[in-house]
């Protein structure tokens, strides 16, 4: 893997994101690309701004004072501070900013991409109050490339998730994950299945698959009627785990998206997420 991009709103810097970013960009020996998205509208008024007293401060090793200040110096502060993580964390990095509706560029960016990264507070300035927002949401359905959705900063991995199925989505997926992260070989792995089936489906090949890659690996097939929520209440009960999603599990995001039923996702999301298209 060569690049990664960050999404954020430059006038609310995710810092959990961007140390899940920085955390992968360091091991794979990336080089990372932050898309800004700034509010032009909100550029001459004055604001209070709504980031923590010391932003990033624990992360770039220094506190950061903030007062009154106008969006443009907030959002060009912002990038001053991504820059520097970078540059401490010794990360090659460039910034492109972007409008707040701009999103199809971004998308754009995304085809020459191998990865990106953003929070489950990636969200235009006026949408900072709503999950999903639609520039998180619009990501998730339509990226070029897979993406981490990461909502906490990347402490320790203990295991990695492939939410499974048995279809090409979903292997495509375990694919793309080991070959993008591969450093996470020595970790746990737990392939699990959602459904009324005795047995993971196309174990033999999915255990000669993974066997190239990892060295500890277990399997669970979990019943019951409603699959989304059986998935999903699995994996919210895992801690310092990774989990992997092909169109599989996308599905079951759009459901609970559909519904409005934020709240278990949210709490799911405070594992980091790779999901990726077919």
């Amino acid at each position: 893997m060569k690049k990664i991009l960050f999404i954020t709103n430059a006038c609310s810097l995710d810092c959990d994101a961007l140390d899940v970013a920085c955390y992968i960009a360091t091991n794979a020996k990336a080089s990372l690309k932050g898309l800004f998205f700034e509010d032009a509208d909100a550029a001459r008024d004055a604001a209070l701004s709504g980031l923590d007293p010391d932003p990033c401060g624990d992360i770039l090793g220094e506190p950061d004072t903030i007062g009154f200040e106008t969006t443009t110096e907030t959002q060009a502060l912002n990038i001053q501070r991504f820059r520097k993580l970078c540059e401490k964390r010794h990360i090659s990095c460039t910034v492109r900013c972007l409008g707040k509706d701009n999103i199809a560029e971004a998308l754009i960016e995304s085809r020459f991409a191998d990865l990106i990264v953003a929070g489950e507070r990636t969200a235009a300035p006026d949408e900072q109050d709503h999950f999903p927002a639609t520039l998180l949401k619009t990501f998730l359905q339509k990226a070029e490339c897979p993406v981490i959705v990461a909502s906490e900063r990347m402490t320790y991995i203990e295991e990695v998730v492939f939410a499974y199925d048995g279809s090409a989505s979903a292997v495509f997926a375990i694919r793309q994950f080991a070959y993008l992260l591969p450093f996470f070989d020595s970790k746990r792995i737990i392939v699990v299945q959602v459904g009324d089936m005795p047995a993971v489906s196309y174990k033999q090949q999915i255990s000669e698959l993974l066997k190239g890659y990892y060295s500890q690996i277990g399997y669970e097939v979990v019943h019951g009627e409603d699959p989304a929520f059986e998935l999903f209440n699995f994996l919210k009960r895992r801690d310092h785990c990774f989990i992997v999603m092909g169109a599989y599990g996308r599905a079951y995001l759009s459901q609970l998206f559909k519904d409005s039923t934020a709240a278990p996702l949210i709490q799911l999301l405070k594992q980091p997420v790779f999901i990726t298209h077919f």
